[in-house]
């Protein structure tokens, strides 16, 4: 493929009536036959490989038959002239390259087959029994690369001195390089073998007009050394232009001591690499990428020459004349395994260790070359990968469907982590205010997003993730998604979505007849079904309604986090418990006892939701309708005749009630909410007096100055006045006790005093304003 690209480059040039130099040679297809004989003295030598490398580094090879001989298709290949290689295999120890003369060339030699030339290469192998031989090839090295290629040219007129090893005194002999750039020296020039020598270059006597460019031989310097292959690369010491060498046994041939020169004309190039960190420098570890279509034009766009990068990302555009120009980079066709790669940041450090093309256009800024700047290294490109990135929402499942809801909540401070493959945190993070979250700059790989449900916000702490599928990620039992592998193809994982929910709120009991009246749901005591039972929330708007069912069961499922209340209609009873009353409440253990509001039919308040998801301690206990008197004894601190939050029920204080003679006809004692109930009482007229005790001995009753309130009818209709609630206030400027366990029946009373903090005149001031209304009320 790249040889039709860059035949393409050419004709381009060429149309546009161009002479810039190209870094490689035009395709020839017709190129001549290639024929590779390998001898040794006048017999042809079998199994040897041979390889012909054309000037973009294709090649082809075979291996010599019995008669020595290995014919190489040149049609593959392009350029017309390519350096031939030899290669005696580790099998045929006993050989070695043979030393050349007229009819055997070394084991490495350059060919031109353009034009339809037929070549026979003849190359010399031998043993340990011939003369010693030093030398090899002086070249001009067009691109740079320290290597000779097929076709660069040799550079004759060099002069080469064989010097003592320490590379002092006069030469031990003297060689010029010929027509193909070669040297040798053998015995004939006094070459010993086992014997060090320093060999001196001299390229100052060299003509260079047939050189690219024509360069002068004061702007030439000697090739970067030992770069590659010893018989390909250049061997002599930039600083010093020589080369110590050491001849080895008699019979030693030594062809790989050449030296390259480069120099005289302009040119600029570096490197195309992958900036894996996307940081726009060139780090170590960072490869070169090959097959990178490379373009030099002139800072007005005017095309000057194609190439593409090397194995190691480098290239070059060399022999150019004085002027400003920019090098442009192909990133519409990349290599498969950088096919989504893009130029990274430019300019991100020192040039020549960061990217120079604008991203934009591909192209460098112009640079100029001239006289005293003959060379622009720095022109270097990176290539990043677009960023990895996984971003997905947590969402509350309001309606437990698996869907994102339009109007349900994102959850925000959930916990998330990243992990690779092998289960390694990777990193971590939580979701934002609209339950979102998100990964950037990820490297490419494999990885599985895990959300810690052990550590949910307060506001979801006992949620779980929903079922898994399509559009929840997350398996319920580990909290993770499965793995997803960002890269080359898929830079952006955006489905890894969890819905959580909330464990369904419940609220339930039974209703039960309480057949022997002490408050309690006895083993023995069934509930009636069919009972409508409603569930209010805390507004007093209805959630819900449903009846019980066999044996006074109900149960209310599913409603929202809240609070609530449970209530019973007792004008909707169902036969046969039509006219019941309910029994006392709060008698003794919540599970057992009856939670209704004696004259409202509604429980307590009940709240569900993060931490209390089930309350099935709400029972409803019904009893046959009897005369009955009760509600509620308080401490009223305010005088403002209304039970506040923090106005205590009096607990413990007797209740007495008594007939119109004054005869008590019930007892009982205050719970420790201050409730009270006088029960079967029969039918007349009565008073609620209250015995307030040691406990309670600085206060009195706001409605009247004897203990007593009423009086209160009963039956035969109604049968029951659950409205008899009575404040205490205080009769002096004293502390009001707080309430305690009481150690008889009502369940508890108060024991401390509570200071009111009211100096005594404005206490005495209330009281006669309490008195006055309390008198007004009877």
């Amino acid at each position: 493929m790249a040889r039709h690209v860059l035949a393409a480059l050419v004709c381009a040039v060429a149309l546009l009536g161009m002479s810039a130099p190209l870094l490689v040679a035009s395709a020839d297809d017709t190129d001549g036959p290639l024929t590779v004989r390998v001898v040794r003295g006048e017999a042809g030598v079998g199994g040897i490989l041979v390889v012909a490398t054309d000037p973009s580094g294709a090649s082809v090879s075979g291996v010599t038959g019995p008669d020595g001989a290995a014919q190489l298709a040149t049609a593959p290949l392009s350029g017309g002239k390519y350096r031939v290689d030899a290669s005696i295999p580790a099998s045929m120890s006993d050989l070695k390259p043979a030393a050349e003369d007229a009819n055997r060339a070394s084991l490495t030699e350059f060919v031109d087959v353009s034009g339809g030339k037929a070549v026979t290469l003849t190359m010399g192998v031998g043993a340990m029994d011939g003369p010693v031989q030093l030398g090899d090839r002086t070249w001009f090295d067009t691109d740079g690369d320290g290597v000779q290629d097929g076709d660069e040219p040799p550079l004759p007129g060099v002069k080469v001195q064989l010097l003592a090893c320490d590379g002092g005194g006069a030469p031990l002999a003297e060689k010029t390089t010929d027509g193909a750039g070669r040297y040798l020296f053998g015995p004939a020039e006094g070459l010993q073998p086992n014997t060090c020598y320093t060999v001196r270059f001299d390229f100052g006597g060299v003509n260079t007009a047939a050189l690219p460019g024509s360069p002068p031989v004061d702007g030439l310097k000697w090739t970067t050394p030992r770069t590659g292959d010893q018989s390909l690369d250049s061997d002599v010491d930039p600083s010093a232009a020589t080369v110590r060498v050491t001849v080895g046994p008699p019979g030693s041939v030594d062809h790989t001591v050449d030296a390259g020169v480069v120099g005289g004309l302009n040119r600029v190039g570096d490197v195309v690499w992958a900036d894996v960190n996307r940081n726009g420098l060139q780090d170590p570890g960072e490869p070169g990428i090959a097959d990178i279509g490379v373009r030099l034009q002139k800072a007005d766009g005017t095309p000057v020459a194609g190439t593409s990068t090397g194995p190691h990302g480098q290239y070059a555009f060399s022999h150019l004349p004085d002027g400003a120009y920019q090098v442009c980079f192909d990133t519409a066709e990349l290599p498969p395994q950088y096919g989504d790669y893009q130029l990274t940041k430019p300019r991100a450090g020192n040039p020549g260790q960061d990217s120079a093309p604008d991203p934009a256009t591909g192209c460098t800024a112009p640079t100029e070359l001239k006289p005293d700047r003959t060379q622009d290294l720095t022109l270097d490109a990176g290539l990043a990968p677009p960023v990895n990135r996984i971003a997905a929402l947590v969402w509350q499942d309001d309606d437990g469907d698996g869907q994102a809801g339009a109007i349900e909540p994102g959850i925000a401070g959930v916990p998330v982590k990243l992990r690779s493959e092998d289960g390694t945190q990777f990193a971590m993070t939580t979701t934002g205010p609209d339950g979102r979250y998100a990964f950037d700059d990820l490297p490419s790989g494999s990885f599985a997003v895990c959300f810690d449900l052990a550590n949910l916000p307060p506001s979801a702490a006992d949620f779980t993730p929903v079922p898994k599928s399509a559009a929840s990620g997350a398996d319920p039992a580990t909290g993770c998604t499965s793995v997803v592998t960002l890269g080359l193809g898929k830079r952006e994982e955006t489905t890894l979505n969890v819905g959580l929910a909330a464990p369904p709120n419940r609220i339930g009991d039974r209703v039960w007849t309480d057949t022997n009246r002490n408050g309690i749901a006895d083993a023995a005591e069934s509930g009636p079904s069919g009972v409508p039972v409603k569930l209010l929330r805390a507004d007093g708007t209805e959630e819900s309604t449903t009846t019980t069912g066999a044996d006074g069961q109900y149960r209310f499922s599913g409603m929202p986090d809240g609070t609530y209340q449970v209530c019973v209609d007792r004008a909707a009873l169902p036969s046969p418990v039509t006219g019941y009353q309910f029994t006392r409440p709060r008698a003794g253990e919540s599970t057992k006892d009856s939670d209704v509001d004696l004259a409202t039919g509604c429980t307590r308040p009940v709240s569900v939701g993060v931490g209390s998801r089930e309350d099935n301690t709400v029972g409803v206990g019904l009893l046959p309708a009897r005369n009955r008197v009760g509600d509620l004894l308080w401490v009223d601190r305010d005088g403002n005749g209304a039970q506040d939050p923090d106005e205590p029920g009096a607990a413990g204080v007797a209740v007495t009630m008594t007939d119109t003679e004054g005869r008590p006809v019930a007892t009982t004692r205050t719970a420790a909410d201050g409730s009270y109930l006088l029960d079967d009482l029969p039918d007349g007229t009565y008073r609620v007096c209250f015995d307030l005790g040691e406990a309670y001995r600085d206060f009195r009753l706001a409605a009247g100055e004897d203990g007593c309130a009423g009086p209160v009818n009963v039956g035969p209709k109604p049968h029951e006045d659950l409205s008899v609630r009575v404040a205490l206030v205080s009769g002096n400027p004293a502390v009001v006790p707080a309430a305690q366990e009481s150690s008889s029946g009502g369940g508890g009373f108060p024991v401390g005093w509570v200071l009111f903090g009211v100096v005594a005149a404005f206490g005495l001031v209330v009281g006669v304003r309490w008195w006055k209304a309390a008198g007004q009320d009877e």
